[in-house]
C-alpha cells in the first residue's frame, strides 16, 4: 500500500520547473501556430452550418397507389449525374464534420458517416439498403459510373441526384414520418454544399498533421481498403488537396438565400450549362429567384410545365434538369461529336413514363401514373359538412384559374383537354425540310390546357417569371443552330411555330437552353443509333416548344394539402395564411421544420418565429439572419421572397385580387375541401 506521505513526495518530486513550463508553452505556441497556418492553407469553409436535430421515426408512404412495382427504383434511378463533386467511394468513407475545425483537429473518435444521420438533418429522407440501393443512400441519391473527376485525374463512380431528390416530400405528425412521393423536398442544398465542404476540409486538414490525423487515417483506410499503404495514402492526400483547390473556385454568388424546400433551379441550370460547362464566367448569374420544389403528380399531362409555363416537351425538361445537377456534357468537341453527355436518357424516359402512366382517356378518364396523395386516415378527420361548403366556395373562387376538381366530369371536358397544335415544315425521305411546305400538326393525345396568369394580374413575386425574360447568355461558338418551337404572331394571332435558332452573344436564355438540350438529346440519339421514326416517342410525342414571359401557371389543386410552403417561391407557410389578406400573412416564415400543421395545413411555425413576426418593425431587412437554430428564416420583404399577390381582399385596387376577403369560417371550409382533393 502506498501511503499518503509517499504519494505526496512522489508528486513533489515531479513538479515542473519554470524552465520546463516555458519549453512546453513555446512548443504549444508553435503547434497552435502551425495548426492555424494549416487551417488557413486549406482555404475553404471548415466550420459547418448549424443544422436542425433529426428524429428517427416510423415511415409511411402516403401515395404508393398507381405505381408499377417498388418506388425504390424511382428513388434511386440514376440520371447520369455527378451532383456531389467527389468520387462515390470518398462520399461513403467521409465522416460528418465536427462543429468547429479546432474540434476536428482532435479527431481521435469517429464523428459518424456523413451519409448517415448527418445528411438527414439537411432534409434528406432515410432509405433502407436494397437491390436498387445497396449502400443505403438517402432517397434521391444514386450511383453513376464512369465520371471524370479532375481532382483525381481519372474516372470514378459518382453520387448524383435523381428526380426524387427534389421531388419527394416528408412531413411529421405525431410519432410518424409521412413520405410524399412526387412532393416537394425539404432539403437545403446550400447547407449541403457548406457541410460537405467542411467535412472535406477537416479531412484535408487532418492529412497535413502528424499527431492529429485520425480523421484522415480512418478516411484512407475506408477508401483504400486492402490497398492501403504509404504510397497510396500519399496519392490520396494529393488527390484530396487537388479536389479542394478545384472546389474553392466554384463558390456560388447568392443574392437571395434559397433555404430549406427551395431552389433557384432555372438560374442554377443556366450557370451549370452556360458558365461552368462552357468555362465562360461571363455567363454566370447570381442566385436570385428560388422556388418551392414543384410537385410531380398530374404534371406529365400538362400542356406547359414549370412555374412560368415555359417548357412543353418532357424530355427537354428532364434532360435539362439532369444537366443542371451535373450530368457531364461536352461542349468543346468537333461539331459532329459535340453535346455528348452522361445523361441517362433511357432512365429519364422510363421515369417520365412511370410518372405519367397511360393516356387517361384510354383509362376511363383516370390517371394511373403517380397519383396525388390522399389525406391519411391517421390524420385528424375531415369535417365533411364543412368540406361541402368549401366545395361551393372552390367552384366560385378557385375553379376559374385552377380548373374544376380533378374527379369531376367538367374537369375531363374538351374545354380543358385539347391536342397541341404547332406549325412545322414537311421533310423528305432524307429528313431534309421541304421549302415552303409548312403545315399545322397536332398531337394524337390530348393534354390538360392550363391557365397561365399574367404577372400584372396575379401580383405574386416576379423574380422567377422574369429569369427567362431578362437573362441573356453568350452562346457564340456553341453551334446551337437548330430549330425550336415558340409562340409567333401571324395573321391568326399567336401560334406555336418551329423557327431557326442561331447562336448569339446575347441570346435569350430560355430559347438558348431549349436549343442546348435539344442538341444534347439529338447527340444521344445519334450515338445510340435511335431511328428518326422512334425519337418522337422518347420525346413524349410533343414538340420542343418554349415560351418566356407568359406569367405563372395555375395547376389543378389535387394533393395541394401536401405541398407546403405555398406560392411559387414558398413564401407562405400554410393554406390558412394563403387565404388571408396580405397584411395578415407573416413577414417571416420558418422553413426546415418538418412538423405538419394539420389544422391550418402547412408547415408548423414555432413560437420563436411568431415572436419575430410580432416585432418585425424592429428587424431591418439587411440585418435579419438567414438562419436561426438551424432553420431557415425567409424574409418576405426581400425581392424574390415577396408573399404578395393571389389575394382575397375587399380592396378593389389590390394587385392580384382573386376574390373578396374571406371569413374565418370560409377559410376553414375551403381548407377542409382541399384536404379531400
Amino acid at each position: 500500500m502506498i501511503s499518503y506521505h509517499t504519494c505526496a513526495t512522489h508528486v513533489k518530486k515531479f513538479k515542473w520547473s519554470w524552465g520546463t513550463a516555458l519549453v512546453v508553452l513555446i512548443v504549444s505556441i508553435i503547434i497552435i501556430s502551425r495548426l492555424s497556418v494549416a487551417i488557413g492553407s486549406i482555404g475553404y469553409g471548415l466550420t459547418p452550418p448549424s443544422l436542425p436535430e433529426y428524429k428517427s421515426l416510423e415511415q409511411q408512404h402516403v401515395n404508393p397507389e398507381g405505381w408499377e412495382g417498388d418506388s425504390q427504383w424511382f428513388h434511386h434511378a440514376t440520371q447520369g449525374t455527378a451532383t456531389l463533386p467527389i468520387p462515390y467511394e470518398w462520399l461513403l468513407a467521409l465522416e460528418a464534420p465536427k462543429s468547429s475545425p479546432w474540434w476536428g483537429i482532435f479527431s481521435w473518435t469517429d464523428a459518424g458517416p456523413f451519409m448517415g444521420e448527418y445528411i438527414l438533418r439537411l432534409g434528406f429522407i432515410e432509405s433502407k439498403a436494397s437491390a436498387t440501393n445497396p449502400d443505403g443512400l438517402p432517397i434521391g441519391i444514386a450511383k453513376t459510373d464512369s465520371i471524370y473527376f479532375p481532382g483525381v485525374d481519372r474516372k470514378a463512380s459518382a453520387a448524383g441526384f435523381t428526380c426524387a431528390a427534389c421531388h419527394t416530400g416528408q412531413m411529421v405528425l405525431g410519432n410518424k414520418r409521412y413520405i410524399i412521393d412526387g412532393g416537394p423536398a425539404m432539403t437545403d442544398l446550400g447547407l449541403l454544399t457548406q457541410s460537405l465542404g467542411a467535412a472535406l476540409g477537416q479531412t484535408a486538414l487532418a492529412s497535413n498533421l502528424v499527431f492529429f490525423n485520425g480523421r484522415f487515417e480512418r478516411f484512407a483506410q475506408r477508401v483504400l481498403g486492402s490497398n492501403d499503404n504509404i504510397v497510396t495514402r500519399t496519392a490520396l492526400k494529393k488527390d484530396l488537396a487537388n479536389t479542394m483547390s478545384i472546389l474553392i473556385t466554384k463558390t456560388d454568388t447568392i443574392n437571395v438565400t434559397e433555404g430549406f424546400t427551395r431552389l433557384d433551379a432555372l438560374n442554377r441550370i443556366g450557370n451549370q450549362v452556360f458558365s461552368q460547362d462552357m468555362g465562360r464566367n461571363s455567363n454566370y448569374s447570381p442566385i436570385n429567384a428560388p422556388v418551392n420544389y414543384p410537385h410531380l403528380w398530374t404534371t406529365s399531362w400538362f400542356d406547359w410545365v414549370q412555374y412560368d409555363g415555359s417548357i412543353m416537351q418532357p424530355l427537354i425538361r428532364n434532360t435539362g434538369e439532369a444537366l443542371g445537377v451535373s450530368a457531364y456534357v461536352d461542349v468543346t468537341a468537333p461539331d459532329n461529336q459535340r453535346f455528348a453527355s452522361s445523361a441517362n436518357i433511357h432512365n429519364l424516359v422510363k421515369i417520365e413514363e412511370w410518372l405519367a402512366g397511360t393516356d387517361p382517356f384510354k383509362n376511363n378518364k383516370q390517371f394511373n401514373g403517380l397519383l396525388a396523395p390522399k389525406w391519411p386516415s391517421s390524420f385528424p378527420d375531415i369535417n365533411k359538412d364543412l368540406a361541402r361548403e368549401g366545395e361551393a366556395l372552390y367552384g366560385e373562387l378557385c375553379a376559374g384559374c385552377h380548373l374544376p376538381p380533378v374527379g369531376s366530369d367538367e374537369f375531363w371536358s374538351d374545354k380543358h383537354w385539347q391536342p397541341i397544335a404547332f406549325k412545322d415544315s414537311l421533310k423528305d425521305a432524307a429528313d431534309n425540310e421541304i421549302p415552303g411546305s409548312e403545315e399545322i400538326f397536332k398531337t394524337d393525345e390530348k393534354y390538360l390546357k392550363l391557365n397561365i396568369i399574367p404577372l400584372e394580374e396575379i401580383g405574386t413575386d416576379p423574380a422567377q417569371a422574369n429569369v427567362l425574360v431578362t437573362r441573356t447568355v453568350d452562346a457564340t461558338g456553341l453551334n446551337l443552330n437548330t430549330k425550336v418551337c415558340t409562340p409567333v404572331k401571324d395573321g391568326s394571332g399567336n401560334v406555336l411555330k418551329y423557327v431557326n435558332y442561331q447562336d448569339s452573344a446575347t441570346a435569350n436564355f430560355g430559347l438558348a437552353l431549349g436549343a442546348f438540350v435539344e442538341r444534347t438529346n439529338n447527340q444521344w440519339f445519334n450515338q445510340n443509333f435511335i431511328a428518326q421514326s422512334d425519337r418522337p416517342v422518347l420525346e413524349g410525342l410533343r414538340p420542343n416548344c418554349l415560351q418566356v414571359g407568359a406569367g405563372y401557371k395555375a395547376r389543378p389543386l389535387n394533393g395541394v394539402w401536401a405541398t407546403a410552403p405555398f406560392l411559387h417561391n414558398g413564401s407562405v407557410a400554410t393554406l390558412y395564411d394563403l387565404l388571408s389578406p396580405l397584411e395578415s400573412r407573416p413577414t417571416f416564415v420558418e422553413l426546415g421544420n418538418q412538423s405538419f400543421d394539420a389544422n391550418h395545413v402547412g408547415i408548423e411555425q414555432g413560437d420563436k418565429i411568431k415572436r419575430f413576426n410580432k416585432d418585425k418593425s424592429h428587424r431591418s431587412e439587411a440585418f435579419t439572419a438567414d438562419y436561426d437554430n438551424g432553420r431557415f428564416i425567409l424574409d418576405t420583404r426581400e425581392l424574390g421572397n415577396h408573399n404578395s399577390g393571389h389575394l382575397f381582399t375587399d380592396d378593389k385596387a389590390a394587385v392580384g385580387k382573386i376574390g373578396p376577403k374571406l371569413t374565418e369560417d370560409q377559410k376553414f371550409a375551403l381548407i377542409e375541401f382541399l384536404k379531400t382533393q
